[in-house]
């Protein structure tokens, strides 16, 4: 029986994976008729293809471990096309693929596609990943030294490119950091599709930016007095950042030197161990730069600008997120609640107003309440 090609775009995280994803998406028509079938729902497709951030075409599934899935695929791929799977999900689950190959070879032709990336870019792009999408609103250094100064994207990573090496299993390995502009292309070019790369809708398209230095300083001190009450505040204000002002200069957390020496320590054997896999031109860092980085008068002024601008836009978004919040309607059972305690005879008038108010805000229909409310006001004009 002839193997069933995949390819498996395994990311790892902040490579880029949402601008492939979209690439793949809006060209699934064209891949199809060249044999390669990236099989993604319809609606999912739509929005990916509509610049979105998504999590690509897998995510795992509780019910099916990832080799019965790929299995599945093989057996219903009946006009033999080649095809693509990508999620930053599958980066965190494929050595179990990898290791059990005896399950699979037999029906199935693979080949990992993987991007990696230096490590004071990742673990900074990590950082605001946590900051924007979970709420984090600890300090860069402390979450550098939650993690003991080690990256566990670039130990997974090391473990990857050593596990297909031993298994003899076809990959590619990417440096990002030297491939931030056509990482899309290269990922065609590695399916044998480069033809059909999207280049019109893709070119000069950031999705899902980092964030500025002044950005991520807000940020972390919003989810400090937010996050807890609003737990979707972060995402709601960094995807409005995101979407209306996509194209605004990222910067690097800054962090101090002896940190920066302590990270190229504590993670020197994956990083050697993946620029094994890499051409020498492509190898990642493996020391910290120690040269300052300077920026011209122009850049500054530029920088001062988009923080005005985003500023605002953080100050008109978080306006919004608690106006809405204070006008959410209380259940019945709250409002029935809160009549009966200002009827209880256990509060001040001035808190039975107050409570009877609130009640008439989530339930204006009610006459009886309105009864209520001027009574308690005309009492407080007699004491």
């Amino acid at each position: 029986m002839k193997k069933t090609k995949f390819f498996l775009h395994i990311g790892h995280g902040k490579t880029g994976t949402s601008a492939v994803q979209s690439s793949l998406a809006i060209a699934s028509d064209d891949l199809l008729s060249k044999g390669i079938n990236y099989p993604i729902h319809p609606s999912l497709r739509d929005r990916s293809s509509q610049l979105e951030i998504t999590s690509g075409n897998w995510a795992p599934n509780p019910k099916i471990s990832l080799i019965n899935e790929l299995l599945n695929l093989a057996e219903n791929n009946l006009d033999n096309s080649k095809i693509v799977l990508s999620s930053e999900s599958l980066f965190w689950v494929i050595p179990e693929l990898l290791q059990n190959k005896h399950e699979w070879e037999s029906k199935i032709d693979l080949h990992i596609i993987m991007a990696v990336r230096d490590i004071e870019e990742m673990i900074s792009s990590e950082y605001q990943q946590r900051v924007k999408r979970h709420g984090d609103s600890m300090p860069f250094e402390q979450f550098i030294r939650a993690r003991q100064f080690i990256s566990s994207h670039h130990a997974q990573a090391a473990k990857i490119v050593e596990l297909t090496s031993n298994l003899n299993i076809s990959s590619t390995i990417i440096n990002y950091s030297r491939h931030k502009h056509d990482i899309s292309r290269i990922i065609f070019k590695e399916i044998g599709a480069e033809d059909a790369f999207p280049e019109q809708r893709m070119d000069g398209v950031i999705i899902n930016r980092s964030l500025s230095r002044k950005e991520l300083e807000i940020m972390v001190a919003i989810n400090k007095i937010y996050h807890e009450r609003i737990p979707s505040i972060s995402t709601t204000i960094s995807d409005a950042l995101i979407k209306n002002q996509p194209k605004i200069t990222s910067q690097q957390c800054k962090v101090e030197q002896h940190q920066l020496e302590k990270i190229y320590a504590h993670n020197k054997t994956f990083l050697e161990a993946i620029n094994k896999f890499l051409a020498p031109t492509e190898h990642l860092s493996t020391a910290c730069n120690t040269a300052t980085k300077h920026t011209s008068v122009d850049q500054d002024q530029k920088i001062r600008t988009e923080e005005a601008v985003s500023i605002k836009l953080i100050g008109d978004t978080l306006k919004e997120v608690l106006t809405c919040e204070c006008k959410k309607k209380l259940s019945n059972e709250t409002v029935d609640a809160v009549i009966a305690l200002s009827q209880s005879g256990t509060v001040t008038n001035k808190i039975e107003i107050e409570l009877l108010e609130l009640a008439i805000a989530n339930r204006p229909e009610g006459k009886a309440l309105g009864r209520l409310l001027i009574r308690a006001k005309q009492k407080s004009k007699t004491i």
